[in-house]
């Protein structure tokens, strides 16, 4: 197993061609390994309304029942995770698709306001560390294991505490704006206890809220995330080499993480 530490990088449930995921069999090559975590909010919705179930939020999250959970299961674990997985197999990234109930890889506790949606508690690296032996390249659905069977889970989240429990060195959470903005410009670097008052003052909104506080989770555990656009072809490789893309969150000072 290679020596270098490890990256996770979160994804949304859409295609891959003409982005940032294009560098991944560099990365690979480099002899880095890679984990990946999806979303697929927007797919799931488009379920939910073609079966009549309600789409619920509070702050932002999915509330899901048990009919919701039942559909998020199918969408994430099914239809998401394996259209991602070929696509990746289709750019040269020997993927495989699983989910976070398998292992089980992430441990939840119940977040009761939210129904069946549950925060990671326990990463277990096993799975992960057994598919990289044999030169694979996990793509993870956001789901989990608790008291009850299975629970969703905020992708963001999930993807941060992978990172922490994988001893991740770096944390890539894609989204399609070039970081968090500020006046219409990349804020370049926030120390983690700065991510809440972007939040509060109203600066960073919708997507980029859950995106801040897993970036700040996944910092304070030792890990470097950083914010970047998935639509652009070469962030990757650009931010692993040091280069200054996208918002940077991180326990460093800020002019070591520039470097």
């Amino acid at each position: 197993m290679s020596e270098k530490p490890p990256i996770v990088v979160k994804v949304g449930g859409g295609a891959l061609a003409g982005g940032a995921l294009e560098d991944l069999p560099g990365i690979l090559a480099s002899g880095r390994r890679v984990a990946i975590v999806h979303g697929g909010g927007q797919q799931l919705t488009r379920m939910l309304d073609l079966l009549g179930i309600e789409s619920r939020f509070h702050e932002g999250l999915r509330v899901t029942d048990e009919a919701a959970l039942e559909v998020a299961e199918m969408v994430f674990a099914g239809n998401v995770n394996k259209a991602l997985a070929r696509e990746l197999n289709d750019l040269g990234v020997p993927a495989v698709g699983v989910s976070g109930t398998d292992g089980p890889t992430l441990v939840v506790e119940p977040v009761p306001e939210l129904g069946r949606v549950g925060d990671v508690v326990e990463v277990n690296p096993d799975l992960v560390r057994a598919l990289w032996d044999g030169g694979f390249v996990p793509v993870i659905a956001p789901l989990g294991s608790g008291p009850e069977g299975a629970y969703n889970v905020n992708a963001d989240s999930a993807a941060a505490a992978l990172a922490v429990g994988l001893g991740a060195a770096h944390l890539f959470l894609l989204t399609d704006v070039d970081g968090l903005l500020a006046a219409g410009e990349p804020v370049d670097f926030l120390a983690p206890d700065e991510c809440e008052g972007y939040v509060e003052s109203g600066q960073a909104a919708g997507g980029m809220v859950p995106k801040l506080r897993a970036a700040s989770m996944a910092a304070h555990g030792g890990a470097e995330a950083r914010i970047v656009n998935g639509n652009k072809a070469g962030v990757l490789a650009a931010a692993i080499a040091g280069a200054k893309v996208g918002t940077l969150i991180s326990g460093r000072v800020a002019t070591s993480c520039k470097q």
